[in-house]
């Protein structure tokens, strides 16, 4: 067997032959080897030393920044727990120590192979009931890998599976995630790699190859050096995939990746067919951003409502609405909802509007709502969709293949800001179609004080609508608004809102509203959504978060239709003040900016882009073309301005100006000539300069000869130049020129340099 080496007279050293073994079955077994030297007058083998070149510290601490950069991205995306940050942190920490005090912490094989096997079924656990998730889930087991394999790395493939997993978790990152914060953290590890593998690739050649090694005076040079490239390359990597990503054709940008490792967030329970009293309070205390709105045409009203979805039924706890197949239309642009669901928002008698009175683009975080909110009155959606649509007028996001919900991203719509209050201050009609009297009238066992409050609120009101009015002005006067619950399930919510504790959040507020308006026989739902929007003043968009979540109330009037009341008085301030609130405003800008042109980008952005650079394009050309033209006129008109005056010139200022035109060209190049001039003189000169007059005479017969068809080559010393001469007369006058030249040029002989020119002149004469 090749290889194997005698411990002694006929024996083989047992883990010498292991080794072997290894090296003959697996391709990987080299690095074995490479870490175990065999000594043939030994019984045992003798542990190499580890190779800690400075590649090899390079590469161990750019592969820690590519793990820890993995990581960071990863946590950037908020969604990993707390065993995870308290298991990968102290490991990432400790493996710092080791890289700063040079030492090394293996965990032995067997119990990574324990652990292994136990993070198996833990997985599982993990998968079914702790995560029930599989993105959570791998993540989890990506997470584990890496602190074993941190700590359990004895061969090449362990390192380069390393670098694996960090780009794993920078994956997971992608898809968690379409925060800015992954810009920064991508482009740092983009560095991190290039910079791990041009430090592997010479770790790899110093390991298989004899090379001198970096003294240590000169280590701080070679890790610049070596950091300089990293972050050329990575620099032109980054450039290089930005050009790319722009110019490459896109389809959609459907994100399939993100779409998978979506999370419901907490809001989406607030926005479901069935809302326990309490559910919105709890997301008005979150600040994070749910969509930016951007106004195309026409005004955004004052304390906007942006409507997601109305409720109908009550049963004193909780609003739900029954489980109705709702019609989802095939995959399309533009659902108009006047058609789609003509009694959802208008009534049959209302005048409708003969063009939109407001048209807003809308961009959705990734917070897993499926839903669409609209400004009232909605009457168009636009966007690549699958509709589908209540008949209370929700709107929703739906699957082609099954009922799946898909969130919602980007979508423009179209509304009817009307006031509607001319159209039904004097509402007292109660023709009400049936579905709307089915609905909308029903009522849970109340306290019988509620219905005596209601009549006593609007005993003087004359209409319908003056009587919803008084009871949204009751509410907004006579309660206070807070989002202190109680800690205790209420036998009668409503009951203890308005009799006892007066005191609540707009949930409390909308249903006593509504329930208020069913008992005086006014049809009235809650509806859920978001009230207002901060202005970006840099981006010109409107910031809705979570904490504008809401509740508020919407009646029917047979002379209009749905009319929206909010009963609920002002709560706390929306947006803060001051240099931070300034500093949100700008990272709004910039994920927007992120947003808009990387993840939303798709080929209708790639039109966008190309129409304006053409536009851009044509405007720099034109203004340029523009430019050149009224210089070039500018100058043809100070030529004829010259002409004239020189035709007007007498013949003496004539001359006197072309001798000065003439001088003043010349000026520049005086100092050049003069110099020639001076240089020319000195070689000529043999009493000055007796070698350089013997260089520029023989170069000069040279020339004269090369005229002749006799040509000397660079290889020639002037001896070997002159017997080569065929000519003998010829041949007789270069010998006696070259013998008077190189005791000149090389002996400095004046009279020698003297004779040059009459030696010359004498064989010009002779030709």
């Amino acid at each position: 067997m090749a290889g194997l080496r005698r411990a002694g007279p006929g024996t083989i050293d047992s883990s010498t032959f292991a080794i072997c073994v290894l090296e003959n079955a697996f391709p990987y077994a080299e690095e074995f080897r490479d870490n175990r030297v065999v000594s043939a007058d030994a019984a045992s083998p003798v542990i190499a030393k580890p190779n800690v070149g400075s590649p090899e510290r390079f590469f161990q601490w750019s592969l820690y920044l590519l793990l820890v950069t993995g990581f960071v991205a990863l946590m950037g995306t908020g969604k990993l727990d707390v065993p995870s940050l308290a298991l990968v942190i102290p490991a990432l920490l400790l493996r710092a120590y080791c890289l700063l005090m040079r030492k090394e912490f293996i965990v032995p094989e067997r119990w990574t192979s324990y652990l292994t096997i136990l993070y198996v079924a833990f997985y599982a656990a993990d998968y079914f009931a702790f995560s029930q998730n599989f993105v959570n889930a791998t993540v989890h087991l990506v997470l584990f890998v890496v602190v074993i394999k941190i700590f359990s790395a004895r061969r090449e493939r362990d390192l380069v599976y390393l670098a694996i997993l960090a780009f794993g978790l920078v994956l997971f990152a992608v898809v968690l995630t379409v925060d800015t914060l992954f810009l920064a953290t991508f482009a740092f590890f983009i560095l991190a790699a290039m910079a791990t593998f041009i430090s592997m690739e010479m770790r790899r050649s110093e390991r298989n190859a004899v090379v001198a090694q970096v003294p240590p005076r000169q280590e701080g040079a070679f890790y610049r050096s070596l950091a300089g490239v990293a972050v050329a390359l990575g620099a032109l990597t980054l450039a290089g995939a930005t050009l790319i990503f722009f110019i490459l054709p896109r389809i959609g940008s459907a994100g399939y990746l993100r779409n998978l490792g979506l999370q419901h967030s907490t809001i989406f329970s607030g926005f479901s067919n069935e809302v326990r009293l309490g559910g919105i309070g709890q997301i008005q205390q979150s600040d994070a951003v749910v969509m930016h709105v951007q106004i195309q045409f026409g005004k955004l009203p004052d304390d906007v409502k942006w409507r997601g979805l109305s409720l109908a039924n009550f049963d004193g706890h909780s609003w739900w609405n029954n489980v109705e197949p709702a019609p989802r239309r095939p995959m399309n642009n533009t659902l108009d909802l006047v058609q789609a669901s003509p009694e959802a928002f208008y009534s049959g008698t209302a005048p409708l509007p003969k063009a939109p009175t407001m048209i807003y683009r809308v961009v959705m975080e990734p917070t897993g709502l499926n839903l669409f909110f609209l400004a009232p009155v909605p009457m168009k959606v636009k966007g690549d969709y699958r509709y589908g649509v209540t008949q209370d007028g929700t709107i929703f996001n739906a699957s082609s293949e099954s009922e799946i919900l898909q969130p919602v991203s980007v979508y423009t719509a179209e509304a009817d800001a009307r006031d509607p209050e001319p159209l039904v201050r004097d509402s007292k009609s109660s023709d009400y179609p049936a579905r709307v009297r089915q609905l909308y009238f029903q009522l849970p066992t109340l306290d019988p004080r509620i219905p005596d409050l209601a009549r006593r609120v609007t005993a003087s009101a004359g209409s319908n609508y003056a009587r919803a009015r008084a009871i949204e002005s009751y509410l907004k006067s006579n309660f206070g608004y807070t989002l202190q619950l109680p800690g205790v399930r209420e036998r009668d919510p409503l009951a203890s809102f308005l009799f006892e504790r007066k005191q609540g959040h707009c949930e409390y507020f909308a249903s006593s509203m509504t329930i208020m308006l069913r008992t005086l026989r006014i049809p009235a739902r809650v509806v859920n959504g978001f009230r207002g929007a901060e202005y970006n003043d840099l981006t010109g968009n409107y910031i809705v978060r979570e904490r504008d979540a809401h509740s508020w109330v919407e009646a029917y009037f047979p002379e209009f239709g749905w009319v929206t009341f909010d009963p609920t008085p002002a709560g706390r301030q929306a947006a803060s003040s001051g240099r931070l609130s300034r500093f949100e405003l700008y990272m709004d800008a910039a994920s927007a900016l992120w947003r808009e042109w990387v993840i939303n980008y798709d080929f209708s952005h790639q039109l966008r882009l190309s129409n304006q650079l053409s536009v851009a394009t044509g405007s720099m050309h034109s203004n340029l073309r523009g430019w050149f033209s009224g210089k070039y006129r500018r100058l043809l008109e100070r030529m004829a301005g010259w002409q004239q005056r020189m035709q007007r010139m007498s013949a003496t200022e004539m001359a006197v100006s072309c001798a000065l035109l003439a001088l003043l060209l010349a000026l520049p190049f005086a100092p050049k000539a003069w110099s020639s001039y001076q240089r020319a003189r000195t070689r000529r000169n043999p009493l000055r300069a007796p070698t350089s007059a013997a260089s520029f005479w023989y170069l000069r017969l040279l020339r004269r000869l090369a005229r002749r068809g006799i040509r000397k080559t660079p290889a020639q010393t002037p001896a070997e130049f002159t017997s080569s001469i065929v000519d003998p007369l010829i041949r007789s006058h270069v010998e006696v020129f070259t013998n008077h030249y190189q005791r000149a040029r090389f002996a400095g002989s004046v009279e020698d340099a003297q004779r040059l020119p009459e030696l010359y002149e004498e064989m010009a004469g002779k030709k």
